[in-house]
């Protein structure tokens, strides 16, 4: 899968490649709501085995909040197929949620009222930071994989990479890929994705050159354009 191939066929129908990791990596992130800091967590990714591949992710907020997803995938044939998602969330240690989601060998919903199985190639939303670590991300590459949103919902996302620039975060100054994302609309219809590109404020990730780190995240905390910005950014990466 080739950064050329990408760029004039952006749409994803194969899994994402193995890192094939020799050993675990862990970033730490604190994360900001309008210039202020209300929650801390990390993100680690090991390769639990031959066949098991996990993103995993630990959060605390707001001084109440504490939560965790693990995201599992199956290693096969030097790829990575989304297997199984787990959320936890509690609020001053009462539960809030506990949720798992099941994608393997399974028959969903899909667009036209008929059953089918989810594409080997999707990828659950919070499992981005797994497929910009394994990505060719190149300058004006484009991707439009499908993410797991919720329920039995997988939805296409435009990411484009629109340059690489210098991303200041706490964990140092990083030669980054910058990134933009949003839900992508062609499958509806061209012009409403075009209205959807202008209208709804971008979402825009900083990942590292060297080793697809996921470093900021900058994201509307609403749907309006004077909704105060969040950013969650690294502070420490082994």
């Amino acid at each position: 899968m080739d950064g050329s191939a990408i760029r004039h066929d952006a749409r994803m129908d194969e899994p994402l490649p193995d890192p094939d990791l020799q050993a675990p990596e862990r970033t730490d992130y604190r994360a900001m709501v309008d210039g202020e800091e209300v929650g801390t967590g990390s993100l680690t990714l090991r390769a639990d085995d031959d066949r098991t591949f996990v993103q995993a992710i630990e959060a605390e907020a707001y001084g109440r909040l504490k939560g965790s997803a693990t995201i599992t995938y199956r290693r096969r044939s030097g790829t990575l197929v989304a297997q199984q998602q787990r959320l936890e969330l509690t609020d001053k240690g009462r539960h809030v949620l506990d949720e798992t989601a099941s994608f393997r060998d399974v028959q969903v919903p899909q667009i036209g009222g008929q059953l089918g199985p989810y594409s080997r190639s999707m990828v659950p939303v919070l499992g981005l930071a797994t497929a910009f670590r394994v990505l060719p991300l190149q300058d004006r590459a484009r991707f439009l994989p499908r993410v797991w949103v919720a329920a039995v919902v997988d939805w296409p996302l435009d990411i484009r990479v629109e340059g690489r620039e210098k991303a200041r975060v706490p964990a140092g100054d990083v030669d980054a890929w910058r990134i933009r994302l949003r839900p992508s609309l062609l499958d509806v219809a061209q012009a409403l994705d075009e209205l959807s590109a202008a209208v709804v404020p971008p979402i825009i990730a900083h990942v590292g050159v060297d080793g697809g780190r996921l470093l900021r995240l900058s994201f509307p905390t609403g749907p309006g354009r004077s909704d105060p910005s969040g950013v969650i950014e690294a502070t420490a990466i082994a």
